[in-house]
C-alpha cells in the first residue's frame, strides 16, 4: 500500500508539471555553496515587507531516516513557539519565516532540517523563503499562490494565506504553516501547534468518503 501511495504521488506531481524538474535536477551543493537565488522584496499589505516568490529547482530526494526525523520535529516545535509569540505581540500571523527573528527565533540554525545540514538540499516543491536560507515552507504568506503551487492546484486568484485558511474548514487546525518535505514521509506543523507525518499532498490524511482531494483546490 506504501509503495501504491508513492506511485500514485509521483504519477500525480509530473502529470501537475512539479515531478519531471524535481526528480531530474542535479543534486544541489552545500548550504556555503549555494547561489543566490532569484527573487526580492515587495511591501505587503500592511506595510511589511513580503518577499517574491524564488525559482525553485531543487531535486526530490527525501530522507527515510528516523533520527533525521526526530530532530527535524523538535525544529518544527521551536518555530511554532516563535510563531505563537509573534502572534500573541502582533495578533497576526509573520508573513514569512524571516520575520521571526531574531527577536522571536535568536537561533537560526533551527530553520535548517537535519537534511538540509548533510545533504545541502532544500525543499523540491512550494516557495522558498526569499529573505532567510531555511529548509521549510512557510504556506500562509499573504503573496499570490505562485504559478508552481497553482500548476497543480488551480483555481481562482488568491493569495496563500487565502486558500490556506480556505482549507481550515476542511481540515481545521490540522492545515500546515510550516512543511518541511525533505523526509519520506513529510513532516508538517498545523496551525494548531501539532506536528504531524503526511504523504507529499498533506491533504490525503484528511481525506474521506465526503471530503475529496479536489475539495482543497483554491475555489
Amino acid at each position: 500500500m506504501q509503495t501504491r501511495t508513492k506511485v500514485f504521488l509521483y504519477i500525480a506531481l509530473c502529470s501537475f508539471g512539479l515531478g519531471v524538474a524535481a526528480w531530474t535536477q542535479e543534486s544541489k551543493p552545500k548550504p556555503a555553496q549555494l547561489p543566490a537565488q532569484a527573487g526580492g522584496v515587495q511591501r505587503g499589505p500592511s506595510g511589511g515587507d513580503v518577499g517574491i516568490a524564488s525559482v525553485n529547482t531543487n531535486r526530490y530526494n527525501p530522507s527515510t531516516d528516523k533520527d533525521e526525523a526526530t530532530d527535524c520535529k523538535k525544529n518544527l516545535e521551536a518555530i511554532n513557539i516563535a510563531i505563537q509569540a509573534f502572534q500573541k505581540d502582533h495578533q497576526a500571523l509573520p508573513n514569512s519565516l524571516a520575520d521571526l527573528g531574531p527577536k522571536y527565533l535568536a537561533d537560526t540554525n533551527v530553520l535548517i532540517c537535519p537534511v538540509t545540514k548533510r545533504t545541502g538540499s532544500q525543499s523540491a516543491f512550494g516557495v522558498l523563503d526569499p529573505k532567510v536560507y531555511s529548509s521549510y515552507l512557510f504556506e500562509f504568506s499573504p503573496n499570490e499562490i505562485p504559478a508552481i503551487v497553482k500548476g497543480a492546484w488551480p483555481g481562482p486568484k488568491m493569495t496563500m494565506r487565502e486558500w490556506k485558511q480556505q482549507q481550515m474548514k476542511l481540515a481545521g487546525s490540522n492545515v500546515p504553516i510550516v512543511r518541511c518535505l525533505l523526509h519520506d514521509p513529510a513532516l508538517n506543523l498545523g496551525v494548531g501547534g501539532t506536528v504531524y507525518e503526511s504523504p507529499v499532498y498533506w491533504e490525503l490524511n484528511f481525506t474521506n468518503a465526503t471530503t475529496k482531494l479536489e475539495d482543497f483546490t483554491p475555489h
